[in-house]
């Protein structure tokens, strides 16, 4: 898959997207040679029904204020959208109508039509790209950068490999990206149970065949869950991304896997490709 057609989650409510949130998906963008859409997700509460409610506390007079505010964000954040967004990376310009507390739902039908959605993570939208990874069937990046950071980079990439389907999805969507790459570290975060030597030679022929070379690298839990150790490697290996399977939240996965998912959406202080 080549990365050609992105799709940028934009929030009006309460707090629009940052400038800088555009400005990242823009050099993600020229990186492929890609165009991004923008999807503004609206808030449109309906009014409340009850009487009293709306008299003692002028309910309904609330709710058509964060309307309000919501959809003249969203003309403010369709105009920097434009501005910033050079003209051969500016694809659509999309009106979502969301609650009040915007879920995956209301942006997976657009990002299962996408290569891939940039979401925005400054604050409260990381379990929106956790979600929309199963919600969409897509990947998903989360974009944990900040006014005055540098430009996203992908030039060292780190895979988590556990060997499962999860993380054999991320790396297919992400093999355009390692491709381009100037370094590839695939890590496996080691317990108790020994790793399959034949299915790491097969990955590493797998990965030839792609023109990429690739260090297979093992580490140690050493106590914490894999999502924290992934996270201090690539801290300490200086990586510009990581991809990684998301898993879901049951009860026993959570136990099985030790939240490594929930660790990394919640902790992550670089840019993560996400897929199932």
């Amino acid at each position: 898959m080549q990365v050609r057609d992105l799709l940028l989650q934009l929030t009006t409510y309460p707090v629009p997207t940052p400038d800088w949130a555009i400005e990242a998906a823009v050099a993600i963008a020229g990186l492929f040679d890609a165009r991004v859409s923008g999807a503004v997700c609206k808030v449109k509460m309906p009014a409340v029904s009850n009487f009293l409610a709306d008299a003692l506390v002028h309910a309904n007079e609330a709710i058509a204020a964060a309307n309000k505010k919501s959809e003249d964000n969203a003309q403010n954040l369709l105009s920097r959208f434009r501005e910033l967004v050079p003209p051969q990376h500016c694809g659509e310009e999309l009106k979502i109508d969301c609650g009040a507390m915007v879920s995956s739902l209301d942006i997976a039908a657009q990002a299962r039509v996408a290569d891939m959605t940039i979401i925005p993570n400054y604050g409260h939208t990381g379990p929106i790209a956790e979600d929309l990874v199963f919600d969409s069937g897509r990947p998903v990046l989360l974009l944990p950068v900040s006014e005055g950071a540098p430009k996203p980079s992908f030039d060292h990439v780190v895979v988590g490999w556990d060997g499962g389907r999860a993380a054999a999805r991320a790396l297919a969507d992400a093999l355009p990206i390692c491709a381009r790459a100037a370094s590839v570290k695939v890590v496996t975060i080691t317990g108790d149970k020994a790793l399959d030597r034949d299915i790491q030679d097969g990955l590493r022929r797998h990965l030839k065949a792609h023109a990429i070379e690739a260090d297979l690298i093992e580490r140690p839990a050493a106590g914490a869950d894999a999502g924290s150790a992934l996270l201090e490697f690539c801290r300490s290996s200086g990586a510009g991304l990581l991809v990684m399977g998301a898993y879901g939240h049951s009860q026993l996965r959570e136990f099985i896997l030790g939240g490594a998912t929930r660790t990394v959406v919640a902790e992550a202080d670089l840019p993560v490709l996400m897929a199932h």
